[in-house]
């Protein structure tokens, strides 16, 4: 497979060959969709060449893959649109690549998929779309102040007061991790840029060997703020769990080291909060009151995502099984059956919905029978909520998470 590296003029800027197969077979190893594993292959091998990709969707990409795949061949060379890199901004994505879990150029036609499929989460959407717009592209309030009033309003001055941290806290299988990997898509769109995703390793906590913690969340922050720097791209960092690294000071069992990596989260989210770059720092947890209160109070936004409600799981089904012409009233039963009930006083979440629900519906039909309302009906009535998260308080008891 032949592939020319355009500038953003179209003049070619180099070429080369590209092993189809071991390119798919490399692809095919990780998990997710094969052929978008496969445009972040290319985009891998892209910067080891000195360029990266310029911002649009890789929908043209797959697009040439899935001919090249059916085809085995094909007429014209894959062309990409790049731009240089200094060896600077290079050293620095090599260097992060291996602080982060995982860093992912957006937007992502990918996890813009993924982020469509989050339904019945409309407000949040609206909501987080306009606060990251704030700290992601900061001349825009700067643009409605003037539009509207003429003048830079002192209202504005109070946004420099502001960290650039979101808290995500809800039940587990309420959607808040896959929205937090997802969000910053819409929002690039939004504000027509690229944004960089990196994803906070767990590794973070260490080995336990004094010191170590603490200065592996440091760095993360550090190369953080290099990479918005030397990209100048804005960074989304994201942390899963995060109260596994940001438990309270205040639990007198906690050891010397959780202490240490406390602060040094605290000092790198004040670190990242005066970066010429914007750098935007997202915290998951299903335990809100577990975090040190030094950390929430840091949030710009702390939002809590619920069990869908019934006239959110009604357009969960509504949206999954619009193509066998279910009935309004249908829907409605389907809905409320997933809800609370004699046996449970909590419905089911989004992820039981959608990775058990739907999918064994599916399975129930395949391979002989046509999907029904029956079928939905009785899969449903197999079929518990996931309980809701609990742990257990200083005092030995239960809370619910």
């Amino acid at each position: 497979m032949n592939i020319n590296l355009t500038d953003e003029k179209g003049h070619l800027v180099q070429e080369f060959e590209y092993d189809f197969d071991a390119m798919m077979m490399k692809a095919e190893s990780q998990s997710g969709n094969a052929f978008s594993n496969a445009v972040q292959v290319i985009e891998q091998s892209i910067k080891e060449k000195g360029y990266l990709k310029n911002a649009s969707t890789p929908s043209n990409i797959i697009k040439y893959l899935k001919s090249f795949a059916a085809f085995g061949y094909a007429e014209k060379p894959l062309v990409i649109s790049v731009k240089k890199i200094n060896e600077r901004s290079a050293a620095m994505i090599d260097t992060a690549s291996t602080t982060f879990e995982e860093i992912i150029s957006l937007p992502n036609e990918e996890l813009q998929k993924r982020y469509n499929r989050l339904v019945g989460l409309d407000d949040i959407k609206s909501l987080i779309k306009k606060e990251g717009a704030t700290i992601m592209a900061p001349e825009t309030l700067q643009n409605w102040s003037k539009r509207f009033h003429n003048k830079s309003l002192e209202a504005l001055l109070s946004f420099s007061d502001r960290y650039p941290f979101f808290i995500f806290e809800g039940d587990v299988g309420t959607g808040k991790t896959e929205f937090a990997m997802t969000f910053g898509n819409e929002l690039a769109q939004a504000t027509n840029q690229e944004i960089i995703l990196a994803r906070m390793s767990m590794k973070s906590r260490g080995n336990g060997v004094v010191g170590e913690m603490s200065k592996l969340i440091t760095k993360s922050f550090q190369d953080a703020k290099q990479l918005a720097t030397s990209t100048k791209k804005p960074v989304i960092v994201l942390l899963d769990e995060a109260d596994s690294l940001a438990q309270s000071r205040e639990e007198n069992q906690m050891h010397h080291e959780d202490r240490a990596g406390v602060n040094a989260l605290i000092q790198g989210i004040d670190h990242i909060r005066n970066s010429a770059t914007p750098i935007l720092v997202v915290f998951c947890t299903n335990r809100l009151g577990a975090l040190d209160p030094a950390i929430k109070r840091r949030a710009a936004l702390v939002h809590t995502f619920s069990r869908p409600n019934l006239e959110q799981r009604y357009e969960v089904f509504r949206k999954y099984f619009d193509d066998i012409t279910l009935t309004p009233k249908e829907l409605a039963h389907l809905a409320q059956m997933t809800g609370e009930s004699e046996s449970n006083n909590y419905g089911f979440t989004y992820s039981d919905l959608l990775t058990r629900v739907i999918p064994q519906s599916v399975l129930y039909a395949y391979p002989d029978k046509p999907l029904t309302f029956k079928i939905i009906q009785q899969t449903i009535q197999t079929i518990q909520p996931t309980a809701p998260f609990v742990e257990q308080n200083n005092k030995g008891g239960k809370v619910l998470g």
